[in-house]
Order: C-alpha cells, then structure tokens, then sequence
C-alpha cells in the first residue's frame, strides 16, 4: 500500500504578515500562512504553490527588492529555482 500525505492550503486563509499575526494573538511566535511581501523572506523556509499545488518548498536564498521574484536556494542535486509572482506561484510560510 503507498501512502501519500498531501498538504491542502487551508480555507479561508488569508494574507496576513508576521506582525499581524503577532499582535492579533498577544505573541512573538512565528504563523504560517500566505505571505505577498516576498522581499522579506530570504533565510526562510517556504513551501511554493501553484493552482493549489505544492511545486517546491526550501530556504530562499533571495527576493527581488520589488517582491516580484524569489529564489529558492539550492539543496542536494537540485539547483537553485526562481519563481515569479506574476505567474500565479504562491509562498507559504
């Protein structure tokens, strides 16, 4: 038998920064989610979505200053990978 987890994105998610989640719960601990402001990830482990599928996750390694762009840095015998906002890829963290 081969088992297979999937991981959904979840309903009704919406796309709220760091400090956002922070202050609405009273803490410093860290939420995942949606995040627009792609500028802001490098050193960060992300999952990227396209069409409500998961296309690659990793650690980014850099981000346009606009927040257009972002490279995952590469792992293994993967390269290192650019995905583009305009495409539709979504970042989640």
């Amino acid at each position: 038998m081969n088992f297979q987890a999937t991981l959904e994105v979840p309903r009704g998610a919406t796309d709220l920064g760091l400090e956002q989640v922070e202050q609405a719960a009273g803490t410093s601990t860290k939420a995942l989610g949606l995040r627009a402001d792609w500028a802001r990830l490098p050193g960060r482990s992300v999952e990227v979505w396209l069409h409500g599928e998961r296309v690659a996750s990793g650690v980014v390694d850099q981000a346009a200053e606009d927040g257009s762009v972002l490279w995952i840095a590469a792992e293994g015998i993967s390269t290192r990978r650019i995905f583009d906002k305009s495409s539709g890829y979504q970042i989640w963290v």
